[in-house]
């Protein structure tokens, strides 16, 4: 299992704001099911870094919601 940082992710949304699941997991090189990617994406919810936009499953689109990241 490929291992996924807070670090890494961060640094795709400063690329891009807005992502959904399926471009995020391509772009780190796993499948969007990944736990890892999971618990990451959770954990900058949760602190409210990044926010949930709309739609579902892979579909969901996230936006980078502060500028410190």
């Amino acid at each position: 299992m490929k291992s996924i940082s807070t670090d890494a992710v961060l640094k795709l949304f400063r690329q891009d704001a807005f992502l959904d699941l399926r471009k995020l997991a391509v772009q780190l090189g796993v499948d969007t099911a990944n736990s890892m990617l999971a618990a990451v994406i959770g954990n900058l919810v949760r602190k409210g870094i990044i926010r949930r936009l709309g739609g579902k499953g892979r579909h969901t689109l996230f936006v980078l919601a502060t500028f410190e990241g």
